[in-house]
């Protein structure tokens, strides 16, 4: 079944005209919002498909809808652009957030100020947040307590207006957890880390988390969520060439919205954030 879903997308691709110009040739800033994946995408899910490969599917559906419908007039002025399906209707809910800072090379201070802010939160228009877990980089290798510290104190920002009930990390070993403890007003309730690169928990990071109530949970997203040239292909398979340059996805946010009480999802989605410096033209 599967297969002839995709024979119709390679005959929806093929109806498709080339461009002749940019579709958001000013944008610099450039937000996919799937809503409800659930139940806006027609989709037939491949068996095993992992998060990666469901962010390309949900993008590509998402700009094949846009051209189909030859409706991206709007975005030619544009510097950022949020490409949005047009029936998102979140109703009141608890929804949970797993937020993935996607590039390699991130000013978490930049990040903090403006990223978080204007995401999830306010595009899903919903009251709160019950709990958020933030994942880095390279599985937080290598960065300092100095770097992570600017989008903690955003989060716990929210967290004092109730707007985030409680929020954890992921892949942090135990000098980084230790140091986010002793600097944090509120503590992780979490550290999910990936069993794929850390076969074993150690016991020194298992007996902290014990002593300190904070929950060990695992994962098992890899290490980069989607790279700059999976995410360029992705756009250059339905836009103009340039509408593909110099993009690279500075942050992946995944939620799920639950029923209070009952415990089943009600929305699942993604927000990808992406950015670019345009050639100064002479």
């Amino acid at each position: 079944m599967f297969d002839d879903q995709e024979q119709q997308q390679q005959q929806d691709n093929d109806k498709l005209e080339s461009l002749l110009s940019p579709i958001f040739p000013k944008a610099t800033s450039l937000l996919f919002h799937t809503g409800n994946a659930l139940t806006y995408f027609k989709l037939v899910r491949k068996t095993n498909m992992n998060i990666t490969e469901e962010i390309i599917e949900y993008i590509s559906t998402m700009l094949r809808t846009l051209r189909k419908n030859n409706n991206f007039k709007q975005f030619e002025n544009e510097t950022y652009v949020k490409i949005i399906p047009e029936d998102i209707n979140h109703e009141g809910s608890s929804s949970n957030a797993t937020g993935n800072s996607g590039s390699n090379t991130v000013d978490y201070e930049q990040l903090s100020r403006e990223d978080l802010k204007i995401s999830v939160l306010q595009e899903m228009k919903e009251n709160y947040l019950e709990s958020l877990l933030l994942s880095f980089p390279n599985y937080g290798a290598k960065l300092t307590i100095d770097e992570i510290l600017p989008l903690w104190n955003v989060v716990e920002s929210y967290m004092n207006n109730q707007k985030i009930l409680s929020a954890g990390v992921c892949d942090f070993m135990l000098p980084l957890l230790l140091e986010l403890c002793d600097h944090a007003k509120h503590k992780p309730y979490a550290d999910q880390i990936n069993l794929g690169v850390c076969c074993s928990i150690p016991d020194e990071l298992n007996k902290y988390v014990k002593e300190n109530d904070i929950q060990l949970l695992t994962h098992s997203d890899p290490m980069d969520i989607i790279n700059d040239s999976d995410f360029q292909n992705s756009i250059k398979n339905y836009c103009h060439e340039y509408d593909a340059l110099d993009w690279r996805p500075t942050w992946v946010a995944r939620y799920n919205s639950i029923i209070a009480n009952r415990g089943i999802i009600k929305t699942k989605g993604y927000f990808v954030y992406a950015s670019r410096e345009l050639p100064i033209k002479s």
